[in-house]
């Protein structure tokens, strides 16, 4: 497997997106395994290194798992089915038609309006039909 990149220098905001993404997620779940699995005080490799602090087998651990994730990251978003998805998506959102500022306000009016009718209407229905369940029972 080699490190190179498939169509080197096309995709290139895809790429990166999809990368940093990845990375973020794959150095959370990392923290998170040591965070899970981390005893204060066992396993100490070596009690004390520059901005490391004490080596222990958690924090190798953690780390090789972040690594190894990164290097598999790494070999799925370079197959070649891949990168023709991510070259595609970025050429594709070129040519997307973006509304202006007016047109996202105007909708998201739209949106919370509906949205605030919708709740006082089933609001009320439940009013309703709770009184009418309370008069029978």
């Amino acid at each position: 497997m080699a490190l190179e990149l498939y169509k080197k220098g096309q995709g290139t905001t895809a790429r990166a997106t999809a990368y940093g993404i990845g990375a973020l997620l794959i150095g959370f779940g990392a923290l998170r395994l040591f965070a899970q699995v981390n005893v204060p005080g066992a396993g100490v490799l070596t009690p004390e290194l520059p901005l490391v602090g004490a080596l222990t087998i958690t924090k190798v651990v953690s780390f090789a798992v972040g690594v190894a994730g990164v290097l598999g990251l790494h070999y799925v978003l370079n197959r070649p089915k891949s990168v023709d998805l991510l070259i595609e998506t970025e050429a594709e959102m070129r040519r997307v038609s973006w509304p202006t500022m007016k047109q996202v306000w105007n909708a998201t009016l739209v949106v919370a309006f509906v949205t605030l009718l919708l709740a006082a209407t089933m609001s009320g229905l439940d009013l309703v039909i709770r009184q009418i369940l309370h008069l029978i029972f």
